[in-house]
């Protein structure tokens, strides 16, 4: 009997307490410590604001509108080289007239130059250079007239003896025909100019608009004073 009444009173206990636990108001919250002026309060990773992340290179480029490029500089011209006028003064046949007229030209010219060119022989001759007797120099011509050559001769002395000439060509393609026919009929025979042909001298100049080609080939003996191209003074 008094162990009944005893768990009867336990479970009006139980049930008074849990009544009492879910009628109770909440605590109070404890109030946060008081923060020091000028320190920064600590703020959770979670708690900060988020960053808007950073745009692509693409849309930046987007939205900055169409590229425009920049003008390109242009440098200024260059500045024109002084005109220049170019003449070969000559024809100088000795080399100390060329030395004479071509110290006096250089200090009224941009540039000079000296060339030497040989002159036209007056004319060309056929021959058949010296045999080593006159009896085989003379039966060379007549196996030459056996088989049809004329105006051949030996020639009887002098530096050239036993020699045998075979004509005089004003041109030289006309010696030149004279010795291919005679080369066919089967004789070796040569061809050279007439007398000594002499070098001459010309004086190539480049100089400046002002430069007066007359006056300069009398003060330097030239008879002629040819105008020339400027590219081909050096």
């Amino acid at each position: 009997m008094i162990q009944r009444a005893l768990l009867v009173l336990l479970i009006v206990i139980n049930l008074g307490v849990a009544a009492w636990w879910a009628t109770r108001a909440p605590p109070a919250p404890t109030p946060a410590g008081e923060q020091p002026a000028g320190v920064p309060r600590l703020q959770l990773l979670s708690e900060a604001p988020r960053r808007p992340a950073p745009r692509p290179a693409a849309t930046a480029i987007a939205t900055a509108g169409p590229l425009v490029a920049a003008p390109a500089t242009v440098a200024p011209p260059a500045a024109a080289s002084a005109a220049t006028q170019c003449f070969s003064f000559g024809p100088y046949p000795n080399p100390a007239a060329l030395r004479r007229a071509h110290a006096r030209v250089q200090a009224q010219a941009v540039r000079t130059q000296v060339r030497e060119v040989a002159g036209t022989a007056t004319g060309w001759r056929v021959f058949l250079p010296p045999l080593s007797t006159r009896a085989e120099a003379q039966a060379t011509v007549e196996r030459m007239r056996a088989a049809g050559l004329d105006d051949l001769m030996v020639i009887a002395d002098g530096s050239e003896a036993n020699a045998i000439a075979l004509g005089r060509y004003r041109g030289e393609d006309a010696a030149k025909r004279r010795q291919a026919a005679l080369q066919k009929a089967g004789f070796t025979v040569q061809i050279a100019p007439l007398g000594a042909v002499a070098t001459q001298g010309w004086i190539d100049v480049a100089a400046g608009t002002d430069f007066d080609s007359a006056r300069v080939a009398q003060d330097i003996a030239a008879a002629q004073a040819r105008k020339i191209d400027c590219a081909t003074v050096k």
